[in-house]
């Protein structure tokens, strides 16, 4: 039996991810299972979600407590012990991150592969309204190219059927087939066993930012602040101002969506950001 733990926040697809996992496999004759949990935050609120796939009936109905396979997907999930915990020894993590898995040393006693998901969605136009990245079928693609009871063929019918834009969301799996990385002695290499180049660390992740010459328009409504599922939102009175907590964001891209002046954009890296009083 192979167990697949998901890490990710609401609006990553995670939950969506296993069913998908587990509609492959099980097209592919396998025994399957799938299901979740997660908190009232939904969208940008931590989420699980466990895939159990066999060639045997699949018996345990409890959540997986220690997997074979972890899915990270946002690495900086890469640091929360919960996410880790259990991991069986042998065990291996798909991390969705622009790093090369050399460069999550904490890791090294597990088998890491990285696919940067942020970006190749964004390439795709794979994006919610806000302008959150969906990188839920990347990361399936990912793992199709690690699992033998999930080949990319299954993975793409259940895809097409599935899924309200198909061809696009096809198009992600499979890049994230082609595009997975994993190490060996040999340096960074992807699916075909050929050499890729060191990661260059990326705003993988945007945060929302107060545009000041959007600003002008806001009327200060405060919708962002009420939506924000993680009270990552400040305000002043005097003279009155927002910013956005920047380690608390998780990027869910609410407050862009619901702002009815459109004063909040997608920003770069929190460490280029200028906006915070």
């Amino acid at each position: 039996m192979i167990e697949i733990r998901f890490h990710g926040l609401g609006g990553h697809g995670a939950v969506v991810a296993s069913k998908f996992l587990a509609d492959a496999a099980a097209r592919n004759g396998y025994q399957a299972q799938a299901f979740a949990s997660y908190g009232a935050l939904r969208r940008g609120g931590k989420v699980e979600s466990y895939v159990r796939i066999s060639e045997n009936p699949v018996r345990p109905h409890c959540k997986l407590y220690e997997p074979d396979w972890l899915v990270l997907m946002d690495d900086g999930l890469a640091e929360d012990p919960a996410a880790l915990s259990g991991l069986k020894n042998s065990g291996s993590i798909l991390i969705n991150s622009g790093k090369a898995p050399a460069e999550f040393p904490a890791l090294d006693r597990f088998r890491v592969v990285t696919v940067n998901a942020y970006q190749i969605a964004r390439e795709k136009g794979l994006v919610l309204p806000g302008g959150m990245p969906v990188i839920n079928t990347t990361l399936l693609g990912a793992l199709a190219a690690l699992l033998n009871p999930v080949p990319l063929k299954a993975l793409k019918t259940v895809i097409h059927e599935e899924t309200p834009k198909p061809a696009v969301n096809m198009a992600c799996a499979n890049e994230g087939y082609r595009q997975v990385v994993s190490t060996s002695r040999n340096g960074n290499l992807n699916k075909n066993g050929h050499a890729v180049p060191p990661s260059v660390p990326s705003t993988a992740r945007p945060y929302p930012v107060y545009d000041p010459r959007k600003m002008l328009s806001c009327n200060r409504c405060q919708i962002c602040f009420m939506v924000c599922p993680n009270l990552a939102i400040g305000f002043a009175t005097d003279p009155f101002s927002l910013f956005v907590n920047d380690s608390v964001c998780t990027g869910c891209g609410i407050c862009i969506e619901e702002c009815p002046r459109k004063a909040i954009s997608w920003g770069g890296d929190i460490l280029e950001r200028k906006d915070r009083p």
